[in-house]
């Protein structure tokens, strides 16, 4: 391989990285025509300076791209890809924290404003209710344990720690799975 070769194959190369924004066609068009364009312009070419000279007119390559989409349309905006709204912001602060005021009411309204936002997929609302619903099956199940343990001796109190503590957990494993997971665009 000759040393304008190289150069011309390190040149379609971050050309093609830089044009990797643009649609399929336009950026398969744009490689091809500046393909065939170094390959006659450097046919004639006989030394490295006539070589870099022939590159250095092209351009830059995020230059050439960035001439090559002037006339394309702005790429649209991906769900989710701006901040988040106020109600997926509230979502969150009632699943995660609001069960602490209201363990069961709060974490239901977070998620069904969840649900109401194009941030999350049906499936994602359906894990958090899971994840919310497996916390609250623990809860019923560890209170039923302990009445039946010892009905007497400080059933409340650790009733209550238990209700605390899976407010603590589970209210925030389901905010920390929502808040992560927002919906994969296309």
């Amino acid at each position: 391989m000759t040393t304008s070769e190289r150069w011309s194959s390190a040149y379609l190369t971050e050309l093609d990285r830089a044009a990797a924004l643009l649609p399929p066609d336009r950026r398969a068009e744009l490689l091809t025509e500046i393909s065939d364009h170094l390959r006659t312009e450097l046919d004639a070419v006989t030394d490295e300076d006539e070589a870099r000279a022939v590159l250095e007119r092209l351009g830059d390559p995020h230059a050439v791209v960035a001439e090559a989409s002037a006339d394309l349309p702005p790429p649209p905006a991906r769900p989710g890809s701006a901040g988040a709204s106020g109600a997926e912001i509230a979502s969150l602060l009632l699943i995660g924290v609001g069960g602490i005021a209201l363990p069961l009411i709060a974490p239901a309204v977070g998620v069904l404003l969840m649900a109401s936002t194009p941030r999350w997929t049906p499936g994602q609302v359906r894990t958090t209710w899971a994840i919310l619903g497996v916390g609250f099956a623990a809860l019923v199940a560890g209170l039923f344990l302990m009445a039946l343990a010892d009905p007497t001796s400080g059933a409340a109190v650790r009733a209550g720690l238990l209700l605390l503590g899976t407010v603590f957990v589970v209210g925030p494993a389901a905010a920390l799975y929502a808040g992560t997971r927002p919906r994969r665009s296309a």
